[in-house]
C-alpha cells in the first residue's frame, strides 16, 4: 500500500522523468476493477489528456498529483497501486487500470491491487475533494507541527478509550500514515497500539512525536519500504522493523517473540515487553 514515503518517492521520480513530456495516448484501464477509482469515462480521459504536456508531480499524504496541461491533475495512490514507467511497449502488464503513452515512446502504467485512485481533477476539484489531504496533521520537511500535535493529544482525557492506533490513523489522523508505518512508529516510541491516548505522560507524548517524525523521515530518505516499488520497479530501501514477516520472531531489542493481533480493521504487530 502506498503511504507518504512511497508517494513522496514516486512524485519525485515522475517529475524527474516526465516533466515536459507530451501525452499521445491514454487508456482508462483494459481490465475492469471494482475498486479502481475513476471519475470520467474512457473517452473523456482521452479527450482531457491527449496532446497535453505533463508538468511537475507532488503529493498530499499518500495521494500523488501530476500536472496535466494548465488546470488538470492526475491523482494516483491512496491505496495499493504499482505505478511503473516503461521504456517501450514490451514490459507493459497485460492487465492495467491506466496506461499513458508519451511522445518519446515511453509509457506509464498503473495497476491497482485492492483499491487505488486514477482520477483527473481540476485544481479546484482537487482542493475541495472530500478526503484527499483532509486529515489534521501533514508532514512538512520531515516534521509535523509539534504545537498542533500536542494540542490534539491534550484533548483526550484519562478515562477516554481512544487508542494510539485510532489517533494516528483515524482521528485526527496523520495524513499519509496508515497501518504500514504505524507498527514501526509505535515500536520506536515503545508504546502499545491499544494504549489510550489520554493515559500518556509528558515524556511518552514527546517520544511519540519524535518517533513519528524520525520513522517517516527515515523512510522518505530511503525511498519507502522494501516491500513497495518505485516507478522503475525497484523496491524501497526502508526495512520494516515490524510487519507480517516479524510475527513470532524475536524482538530486535529484547528478544521477546513479536505478537500479532487484529485491531481496528487490520493487523497490529508489537513486542509485549517493550510496548506494554
Amino acid at each position: 500500500m502506498i503511504e507518504l514515503p512511497e508517494a513522496a518517492t514516486i512524485a519525485g521520480q515522475l517529475t524527474k522523468e516526465l516533466d515536459g513530456a507530451k501525452i499521445v495516448s491514454c487508456t482508462r484501464g483494459n481490465s475492469p476493477h471494482k475498486f479502481a477509482f475513476y471519475n470520467h469515462t474512457p473517452e473523456e480521459y482521452e479527450k482531457l489528456t491527449i496532446g497535453k504536456k505533463v508538468g511537475k508531480s507532488g503529493h498530499t499524504g499518500s495521494c500523488i498529483t501530476t500536472e496535466i496541461g494548465n488546470n488538470l491533475f492526475l491523482a494516483l495512490g491512496e491505496g495499493g497501486e504499482k505505478i511503473t514507467l516503461h521504456s517501450d511497449e514490451k514490459s507493459i502488464p497485460k492487465k492495467h487500470q491506466l496506461l499513458v503513452g508519451f511522445d518519446d515512446g515511453r509509457f506509464l502504467s498503473v495497476t491497482v491491487s485492492g483499491w487505488g485512485m486514477a482520477s483527473l481533477f481540476t485544481h479546484e476539484e482537487l482542493q475541495n475533494h472530500r478526503w484527499i489531504g483532509k486529515k489534521v496533521f501533514s508532514f512538512e520537511d520531515g516534521v509535523i507541527d509539534k504545537e498542533l500535535f500536542m494540542e490534539h493529544v491534550s484533548r483526550y482525557g484519562p478515562t477516554e478509550k481512544a487508542s494510539l492506533k485510532y489517533f494516528i490513523i483515524t482521528d485526527p489522523g496523520i495524513n499519509g500514515v496508515a497501518n504500514g508505518y504505524l507498527q514501526d512508529t509505535l515500536f520506536n516510541a515503545k508504546l502499545h497500539p491499544k494504549r489510550p491516548v489520554g493515559t500518556l505522560d509528558k515524556d511518552e507524548v514527546e517520544n511519540l512525536y519524535n518517533a513519528l517524525c524520525s520513522t517517516i523521515s527515515d523512510a522518505i530518505a530511503r525511498g519507502g519500504r522494501d516491500t513497495e516499488f518505485d516507478i522503475y520497479g525497484n523496491p524501497g530501501g526502508y526495512p520494516k522493523i515490524l510487519d507480517s514477516r516479524s510475527a513470532s520472531n524475536p524482538c530486535p531489542t529484547c528478544g521477546t517473540p513479536i505478537e500479532k493481533i487484529q485491531y481496528l480493521g487490520g493487523a497490529c504487530y508489537f513486542c509485549p515487553k517493550c510496548q506494554k
